[in-house]
């Protein structure tokens, strides 16, 4: 996380990204994770998360779902840090920590987690 910025962030997401999305950075706490890094792209239809590699300077893989088909949503936050955001999809069981202020990306995360929790959990 010590090189990520919202330059990086939309260099990385440009050319994933559609209409509407937002961003956040996150840490994926998940055997469904490939790595330890992601960027997950939310809007009322899609998710698509990104995983990147250890210095979040490259895409290593790409993974899609529909909103409609997330099951068992949890959301807690946690302090004013961070908050955890789980659900469950495919049989697969993702869990991501989004810390809920990162200085170079602005109000992304903010803007991110107020989307979810409006529009999103159920």
């Amino acid at each position: 996380m010590i090189f990520i910025n919202k330059k990086t962030i939309n260099k990385l997401t440009e050319s994933h990204r559609e209409p509407n999305m937002l961003i956040c950075y996150s840490t994926p706490q998940s055997l469904s994770a490939c790595t330890s890094r992601a960027i997950l792209l939310l809007n009322n239809d899609r998710i698509i998360i990104l995983f990147l590699n250890l210095f979040s300077s490259k895409v290593v893989e790409k993974v899609e779902f529909e909103v409609a088909d997330l099951q068992e949503q949890k959301y807690h936050s946690i302090y004013l840090s961070s908050a955890i955001w789980s659900f469950n999809i495919k049989g697969q069981h993702w869990r991501f920590k989004i810390i809920k202020k990162i200085i170079p990306l602005g109000s992304m995360q903010r803007d991110f987690l107020n989307f979810l929790q409006q529009n999103i959990l159920n």
